[in-house]
């Protein structure tokens, strides 16, 4: 049963869950036959909606879930434990500038005045801009920033900080929401790019950032940052 929020907050593909296709094309069967039967424009009309709850059992595809999917968005959610202390970790992070250097699928993120962020992203064989703000800040805590109106996507990303139980470093934890503006519409477009965004390979990246806190730099086969800004 946990998975089945997923799988109706799916973007592209199938987004019912099994009991419910079966269900509708059970219950669509039977209403199409009786609208059949009737042969008056009730009938007519049920056996329409008969017909719709069949196709939506055998394709799997729910428009409905589909719209209040793309009104939520994407979310990805991931931790990691590092040893360092909370400070490092925000301190680090707080410069977004250093997020190429272990985000994989971040190209550039460039600072502007008043606190504004300028962000480049590689997705899908497409390169999409936007541009963002920080709206919530406890140095060595939290960190939060979204987006301003007018980029590709609306995005908004969080990163909470806690001491690990055990005086064994910190907890790092990134919650990440992307929403395409233009909402089905472009969620058809950029069906490739929002197929692979739910990954996001943020366990990976957060990996990439362990190391660099650690080690100050990638293993052989990663992404080599250059030197982490102070």
């Amino acid at each position: 049963m946990a998975q089945l929020p997923k799988i109706r907050s799916q973007l592209v593909g199938i987004n019912v869950p099994v009991g419910e296709r079966i269900a509708s094309v059970a219950v669509g069967g039977v209403l199409a036959a009786i609208g059949l039967r009737r042969k008056t424009i009730g009938g007519a009309l049920l056996a329409t909606l008969g017909g719709a709850l069949v196709v939506r059992g055998a394709t799997g595809h729910c428009v409905f879930y589909r719209m209040r999917a793309v009104r939520k968005g994407i979310e990805v959610r991931r931790s990691v434990t590092v040893q360092a202390s909370p400070h490092e970790v925000y301190e680090l992070w707080r410069d977004l500038r250093n997020l190429p250097r272990f985000m994989a699928h971040v190209k550039s993120v460039e600072l502007e005045p008043g606190g504004v962020s300028a962000w480049t992203v590689d997705e899908g064989g497409r390169q999409l801009t936007w541009r963002a703000e920080i709206i919530e800040e406890e140095p060595g805590r939290r960190l939060r920033w979204r987006s301003l109106p007018g980029g590709d996507l609306d995005h908004e990303g969080i990163l909470d900080l806690h001491e690990a139980p055990g005086a064994r470093g910190t907890v790092v934890e990134v919650r990440l929401r992307y929403r395409p503006p233009g909402g089905v519409v472009v969620a058809g477009m950029l069906s490739g790019l929002l197929r692979e965004m739910p990954g996001l390979q943020l366990a990976e990246e957060l990996a990439r950032l362990r190391m660099l806190i650690e080690t100050g730099e990638l293993a052989t086969g990663m992404r080599r940052p250059a030197e982490v800004r102070p």
